[in-house]
């Protein structure tokens, strides 16, 4: 049973990891009956990351011979490449160093699912594979159609400029690619807590019962069903603490990447929005290129969020089961305290939550970064900016 769980689990996630291993994402591999860490997965990691560290400096050693281009862009060109080199460093090391605790997350949620089965509670893995599926293929159909709309609207007739183009696109693959990941891993496990929070429901609901029939043997079996339900939510929630631990500093250098790169698109908006005669294509795909940042920043603080919130309601719903049971009492105090004791959440390396607030925070420090800088840019003169 065990070794079928473990099949079917890693059929139903193939794609993501299958995904995550041609970018340099994930360093392990599966035998069929066991995840191991790969020293192949590992050089393979590498040796990516080294030939887009080549390619980043090769861009910006080609920048300078960019003619016609103000120098504050060229200048915000040098960020962005030394911002993305940090980022794609960061992931990849930090991928390797993790890659034992990030076997061990997947092994502790095959491990709630072998002791879900016992409760008689199916899991949907179809459900879930054709969903990472049809996530996997609206992203790339995002991604393709902003640069078949480049390439149509827009010429770049110097190399170097380019090459600069070459590199954002091979950014929003990169951050597209981990942040697809990490949703992924989120929704397997709001699934599992939506799962015990339906039988929750159902105990509620038989305690209702029970109560209204007087039987005397229904209790017993609510307070069974209770303690599995307990040990599950508390295995569970040791599996959030583990992502964290697993992605922390991933998401970290994610939203920090996402911040400067928004920030640098909505200014060069706004610039080319100043400018005498405007060019509407260069606006819309100036603007667009900060899109799967802003969409990705959005959902990936959604998913955390929302399954969150399902430990919360797992919370309020355990006080919904009227009993007059001392075992069952008693393990519906327990159950309440050790969720308010665990206090789970995402978080960024600790640094921060990863839900709405963050993304109102982000909004606040994008708008204020652009205002300043629209009022510096007004002191650089109309000559630099060719407005």
């Amino acid at each position: 049973m065990s070794r079928n769980l473990f099949q079917r689990f890693l059929a139903t996630i193939s794609l993501v990891l299958l995904h995550g291993q041609i970018i340099g994402l994930v360093t392990f591999a599966s035998n069929g009956k066991k995840l191991y860490s790969s020293m192949w997965r590992k050089l393979y990691t590498i040796s990516v990351l080294c030939i887009y560290l080549a390619f980043a400096a090769f861009c910006i050693y080609t920048i300078p011979g960019v003619t016609d281009v103000p120098s504050v862009y060229k200048y915000s060109s040098y960020i962005i490449l030394v911002a993305n080199a940090l980022y794609a460093v960061t992931v990849c090391f930090s991928n390797i160093i993790t890659t034992k605790k990030y076997i061990k997350l997947l092994e502790k949620i095959i491990g709630f699912d072998v002791q879900l089965q016992t409760t008689c509670v199916i899991i949907d893995y179809n459900k879930t594979k054709k969903r990472t599926i049809c996530h996997l293929v609206g992203r790339y159909i995002v991604i393709i159609l902003l640069n078949i709309y480049y390439h149509w609207s827009m010429e770049r007739s110097q190399f170097g400029e380019k090459m600069g183009e070459v590199s954002a696109f091979f950014l929003t693959i990169f951050s597209s690619a981990v942040c697809y990941q990490a949703i992924e891993l989120v929704w397997v496990l709001q699934t599992r807590f939506i799962i015990l929070n339906k039988q929750i429901n159902t105990l509620v609901a038989s305690s209702t019962m029970a109560i209204a029939t007087t039987d005397t043997k229904q209790p017993q079996k609510i307070f069974t069903t209770l303690c599995k339900i307990c040990t599950l939510h508390h295995h569970l929630s040791k599996c959030v603490k583990l992502f964290n631990e697993v992605f922390g500093v991933v998401l970290l250098s994610m939203f920090a990447v996402s911040f400067v790169v928004i920030v640098h698109c909505l200014f060069y908006t706004s610039i080319a929005l100043q400018r005498s005669v405007m060019n509407w294509a260069e606006v819309i795909y100036t603007a667009s290129s900060s899109l799967n940042f802003i969409v990705d920043s959005i959902f990936v603080c959604h998913v955390c969020y929302t399954t969150i919130e399902e430990v919360h309601k797992t919370g309020e719903l355990i006080h919904r089961i009227e009993t007059e049971d001392h075992d069952t009492i008693d393990e519906i105090e327990m159950f309440s305290l050790q969720i308010a004791n665990e206090e789970l959440e995402f978080s960024a390396a600790g640094f921060f939550p990863v839900n709405y607030t963050l993304v109102f925070s982000i909004i606040g420090g994008v708008t204020t970064y652009i205002i300043i800088l629209i009022q510096l840019s007004a002191t650089l003169g109309k000559e630099q900016f060719s407005l």
